[in-house]
């Protein structure tokens, strides 16, 4: 894509993740989508096959806003105590979460989804989050990484599930994955 089309796409997708937050997922209509952005139509179905594939786009644009602090810096040093890095992370995307619910519906809704598109999207989500956690896991046996990551990652997805349905609240979703993280890391990083 030129810089042109590259800068219109972002302009389509800051739309979107705005009319999520307003009417939530399901409510977007392509139209309004295409009006509020200032393109025709036909122009918005040309950078997105499908109103699915473009709520997934704002979804990965937005958790990459979510991890953008932390994949930026240098991470941790390897001989440092991952927990606090974790934890912070952890809790920025449970508040961040917590402050969109209708973010929180459509990723759990966009996990299910069978579109290729939508799937690739999700890929590229799971390898954002692994590529942060190989930075925030700096001093955790690399052979362990994998699996800490996906029991962090489980972890908060079972409380942001647990949030959407209204059963759990913030803070005891906080509580429950800090827990998580607390158990995974010190068997990941025995004394």
């Amino acid at each position: 894509m030129t810089s042109g089309q590259l800068a219109r796409r972002a302009k389509i997708i800051e739309v979107v993740i705005g009319l999520i937050g307003e009417v939530g997922a399901d409510a977007v209509q392509m139209r309004d989508v295409a009006q509020r952005s200032g393109v025709a139509l036909a122009t918005l179905y040309r950078y997105f096959s499908s109103k699915e594939n473009l709520l997934a786009a704002a979804l990965v644009d937005w958790q990459k806003r979510l991890t953008r602090r932390i994949l930026s810096g240098g991470g941790p040093s390897p001989d440092s105590d991952p927990l606090p890095g974790v934890l912070d992370y952890l809790r920025r995307a449970q508040r961040a979460f917590n402050r969109n619910p209708e973010m929180t519906a459509l990723m759990l809704q966009m996990m299910r989804s069978t579109d290729p598109e939508v799937q690739s999207a999700i890929d590229e989500m799971n390898r954002t989050n692994v590529e942060l956690f190989n930075r925030l896991l700096a001093g955790v046996a690399p052979e362990v990484i994998p699996r800490v990551g996906f029991g962090l990652n489980a972890a908060l997805s079972a409380a942001l599930a647990g949030f959407c349905a209204r059963r759990l609240t913030l803070e005891e979703s906080l509580d429950h994955v800090e827990w998580v993280a607390r158990v995974l890391l010190a068997g990941a990083h025995p004394d």
